[in-house]
């Protein structure tokens, strides 16, 4: 059995991140200047990401790649996340407006800035729970999509002891596997144009 060699998914799972953000970024980019509409932006970027996808599949598999799983379990970054407390602010006293009506003078100005102090921190709670929230939905998405690339790459990447320094194998291998993975995105972008 031919050795195969190993590459850390974290390292591919990154690296992909970067790719495929500055793919969108130029494309995007190189679009205002053209004036060309978001549909033939995204299909561009489509195409790109298919033949970049296509060539890395075709390298992995005529070297003998096999991914190895350095992320370990995505669910315990989840753990990490902080959350806000369990500590409710109930709001008393913020519904009655008649405490800065009677205050006059510097009571009434003191009053208002311990309202004040009051409405800020509240404000900053629901900010941070806010920011808490789309912090979790960003975790959430790098899972899915890290779980999706490391699971593909790893089906792909099985073929790898009958592909290496196979040119012929490999190339077919990534060609199907690129159509298979591709093909559903160019279909998404097709509806969305002609029938929504």
């Amino acid at each position: 059995m031919k050795k195969l060699q190993l590459i850390n998914a974290s390292t591919v799972f990154i690296a992909t991140l970067a790719v495929v953000s500055s793919i969108f970024l130029l494309v995007y980019l190189t679009g205002l200047e053209n004036h060309r509409s978001l549909y033939k932006n995204a299909l561009i970027s489509t195409t790109i990401l298919a033949l970049a996808l296509f060539f890395f599949i075709s390298i992995g598999l005529y070297k003998g790649w096999k991914l190895k799983n350095t992320l370990g379990n995505f669910s315990h970054y989840f753990s990490k996340l902080k959350k806000p407390g369990e500590k409710e602010f109930d709001g008393a006293g913020l519904d009655s407006l008649e405490v800065l009506e009677a205050a006059e003078g510097i009571e009434g100005c003191l009053v208002s800035i311990a309202m004040w102090l009051v409405v800020g921190v509240f404000g900053s709670i629901i900010l941070w729970a806010i920011g808490a929230f789309f912090w979790g939905i960003i975790l959430v998405v790098a899972g899915i999509l890290y779980w999706i690339i490391f699971r593909a790459l790893r089906l792909i990447f099985r073929h790898s002891p009958s592909c290496k320094h196979n040119l012929f194998q490999s190339v077919k291998i990534s060609f199907l596997y690129s159509i298979l993975y591709v093909s559903w995105v160019y279909a998404v972008l097709y509806v969305g144009h002609n029938f929504i």
